[in-house]
């Protein structure tokens, strides 16, 4: 296995990176509320967008078994509240110290064998040569039925002992119904 690190994908990579990101995420669009997958104009558009690191891991034979994104650009993300960093972290803020992990997928089964561990590995370089920090959005399925945020932690820990981890900020959604009498 082997990963790139680029700026902004090649053409011929964004096809094969495509099928790999929709089949490994292609699960939340049901299990998630608020939408966690791109649709494919967006995703052209952020594998070109040199505001986002790319990594991408491919097997033995070329193909793409593992991708990941990430930006210290905050600004790159308009969900994401400015503010809520300016806040707390204002010097690490205008330092762009603060890394979001737009997402992070292995290809399950063997083929995908340590290759998340390898991207996280990959993805902490830009983090400790400026003494930053990386955040993620988690759904509550990858939270609940993955341990995403403990199984990302424990990875990164024994990479790093340095490393701790705390929960931001979290979001519900709540459903009301109105039954029909019987």
């Amino acid at each position: 296995m082997r990963i790139e690190a680029v700026p902004a994908l090649p053409d011929h990579w964004v096809e094969p990176a495509w099928c790999f990101y929709w089949e490994t995420f292609d699960e939340l669009r049901i299990h998630a509320v608020q939408r966690h997958l791109l649709h494919r104009d967006e995703f052209d558009e952020m594998m070109a967008d040199k505001r986002f690191g790319k990594w991408v891991a491919f097997d033995s034979g070329g193909a793409v078994v593992g991708l990941s994104v990430m930006t210290d650009d905050l600004t790159a993300l308009p969900l994401l509240s400015q503010d809520y960093f300016v806040h707390r972290w204002p010097r690490m803020y205008a330092e762009r110290r603060i890394f979001y992990i737009v997402f992070a997928g292995a290809q399950r089964g063997v083929r995908g064998t340590g290759v998340f561990i390898r991207l996280l590995r990959e993805m902490m370089e830009p983090l400790s040569a400026v003494d930053g920090m990386g955040m993620v959005d988690v759904c509550s399925h990858n939270e609940v039925m993955r341990d995403l945020p403990v199984a990302i932690g424990r990875i990164l820990g024994r990479i790093d002992g340095r490393m701790r981890m705390r929960r931001l900020d979290s979001q519900s959604y709540w459903l009301y119904e109105f039954p029909a009498v019987s």
